[in-house]
């Protein structure tokens, strides 16, 4: 009892000593997935070996004009997601040049593979280069909003059709069982989502609080009581931009699926220029069964769990393992490495301040 009071009397001490017991949950989490990932390699290493060798020779042979179908694809698609910017600015009153907003975009897409916290990095960075150009914070926090929320709605109904696509054509009664046990965890995940988001704001925070308490009581302190508030009020903020502008959240939504759509069929292109013929379907259902890997890694460019959850995907399409893995590392290659060099230099140019204009006009 003395010593909750002399807590209670020093809070700054307090504080300090709740930081000590802190968890570092994503060094945790990243270090348990470079654990996975490596006792998976040490145990099929031989087979692993074979197949990546086998790989290398079917890069060396693939055909460039599939290749090249692949990268104009991929271009494309940064192009599209440029649009979303654009169409949120227009609608804001604002105007930017279409290739600022493609290379803003780019840049942004990159940002938040490349780093560990790389949503607070493209947020940050969006929120510069936007200011930049004399929009508001009040602005960019809704582009933000509803950039995030278009993108986690057309993933998670990507992420939907894949697993339908896979119940609907597979034999295999072991993988059917899994993909209709993902199918079946992920459409619990969004009831429970839709009923804590269709709570009052009060109430969902009451509720957030409780969690928070009883994580503090399992784990020490977790987040702070300012972390969960704000967490409360940007789902709050999610929820009222869906009711107010619907079908703008509905086209951004669609213009977030032609972006999958286009990546998807780099992904064929290459699995074309390797000599494997899959259907588009086939693609797209094995990008949609990736696609959730990335938005959840908490590893430096995806750590290696998103070229594994490719190559899985893919397998499970019925695509050889030496192709899948020679897809992947090509897919990737041009989507990301490659890309890097073009989104620094994108960086450099696009943090540089607009000039005022002339007061006359």
């Amino acid at each position: 009892m003395l010593a909750r009071r002399a807590r209670l009397a020093d809070p700054k001490e307090h504080m300090q000593a709740q930081q000590r017991r802190r968890i570092p949950w994503t060094t945790l989490i990243s270090l348990a997935l470079v654990g996975v990932l490596a006792t998976l390699a040490a145990l099929n290493w031989p087979k692993i070996r074979v197949k990546s060798l086998e790989a290398l020779a079917l890069i060396e042979a693939a055909r460039p004009f599939w290749l090249l179908l692949a990268i104009l694809a991929i271009l494309a698609g940064f192009l599209c997601a440029g649009q979303i910017y654009g169409r949120v600015l227009a609608a804001l009153g604002y105007r930017a040049p279409p290739l600022w907003l493609s290379a803003a975009a780019l840049v942004t897409m990159l940002l938040s593979q490349a780093l560990p916290v790389g949503t607070v990095a493209s947020y940050a960075f969006l929120t510069t280069s936007l200011r930049r150009r004399h929009i508001p914070a009040t602005s960019v926090a809704v582009i933000a909003s509803l950039e995030l929320l278009s993108w986690g709605g057309a993933m998670l109904l990507l992420f939907v059709y894949g697993m339908v696509y896979v119940l609907a054509t597979t034999s295999d009664s072991t993988l059917a069982g899994a993909s209709l046990t993902g199918f079946t965890t992920v459409g619990l995940m969004i009831g429970v989502y839709l009923f804590i988001g269709s709570r009052p704001r009060d109430t969902m925070l009451a509720w957030a609080m409780r969690v928070k308490r009883l994580l503090d009581r399992l784990f020490g302190s977790v987040s702070s009581e300012t972390q969960v508030r704000r967490m409360v009020d940007e789902l709050a903020h999610n929820r009222q931009l869906v009711l107010e502008q619907p079908l703008r959240v509905l086209s951004l939504i669609g213009l977030q699926l032609i972006i999958f759509t286009l990546h998807s069929l780099a992904l064929l292109a290459i699995l074309h220029g390797l000599g494997v013929t899959i259907g588009p379907l086939e693609a797209l259902a094995a990008f949609g069964l990736s696609l959730i890997v990335s938005a959840y890694t908490l590893l430096p460019a995806g750590g290696g769990t998103v070229e594994a959850a490719l190559t899985v995907a893919l397998t499970i399409q019925g695509v050889p393992l030496e192709a899948a893995l020679g897809a992947t590392v090509l897919f990737r290659l041009f989507s990301f490495w490659l890309m890097l060099p073009v989104a620094a230099l994108c960086y450099r140019l696009l943090l540089r301040r607009v000039p005022e204009p002339p007061a006359g006009n």
